[in-house]
């Protein structure tokens, strides 16, 4: 046993659980202020109570009047303190869980009075960053059915705050493109009202075209009907001469 009171292998866990917890707290904490209610997850609160409990049945192990043997660790201590790192590791999922969620509803509320080609115009990247949402999304759900912890946790762990960094500094440029998308959307509803006006106008200027083409049809048509009989082309009369020779062929 160390002069720490803990069995080698027993304060390499321990140191490893104390990190685990440092960086899992920061990880509550984030998850705490970027909930749109600053709410607490009571599932990571319970992760922690239980992390806690193993913890202190280490520590009163320790504390026990009698002495300790040299194979306590392994059969008391070592699972107590493996469990309670597997709480920990519990605590930081539910947290980026909660997190994942948070930033999908703060993005999609804050993109809510724009169109979508404004948001393509000042974000190019909008589509991949929406894809890669929807992903961790679905992999929030996932997470929540399984209860296990894999024996990659650790890496697991890594790259799923990866992903959040990556939505976190998304959220951070869509707040510093607030002023970029207003002047978009302004001028994208600009152009819109712009474009309907000239369809409204092209519309009436073909509709008055097209009734006075008919009504100077009609008046053509009406005119001719209207006409006056000497204004009419005269029906073919025969001369005296052409009357006499056809008298006398019937002759």
């Amino acid at each position: 046993m160390s002069d720490s009171g803990f069995f080698p292998q027993e304060a390499d866990h321990l140191r490893k659980l104390a990190i685990l917890y440092r960086d899992a707290k920061a990880l509550i904490l984030y998850s705490e202020e970027i909930d749109p209610d600053s709410r607490s997850n009571l599932q990571t609160i319970k992760e922690l109570r239980d992390a806690f409990d193993h913890l202190m049945r280490v520590v009163s192990f320790h504390l026990a009047p009698d002495e300790v043997a040299a194979t306590a660790y392994d059969e008391y201590c070592h699972k107590n303190v493996q469990k309670a790192i597997g709480h920990v590791y519990r605590a930081a999922f539910d947290a980026l869980d909660g997190t994942v969620l948070s930033l999908r509803e703060r993005i999609s509320a804050a993109l809510g009075g724009y169109h979508t080609d404004v948001i393509k115009t000042v974000i190019p990247e909008y589509w991949d960053i929406k894809i890669e949402l929807n992903r961790l999304t679905d992999a929030v759900a996932d997470h929540r059915g399984r209860k296990d912890v894999g024996r990659d946790v650790g890496a697991t762990l890594d790259k799923y705050v990866e992903d959040i960094e990556k939505l976190k500094t998304f959220h951070d440029r869509l707040l510093h493109a607030g002023n970029e998308l207003d002047v978009q959307q302004q001028a994208y509803d600009h152009e819109k009202r712009g474009s309907w006006w000239r369809q409204v106008i092209g519309a009436i200027l073909a509709a008055v075209v097209g009734g006075l083409i008919v009504l100077a049809a009609q008046q053509v048509s009406w005119s001719e009907i209207l006409a006056p009989p000497q204004s009419r082309l005269p029906l073919e009369q025969n001369s005296p001469e052409d009357a006499h020779e056809s008298g006398a062929r019937r002759n």
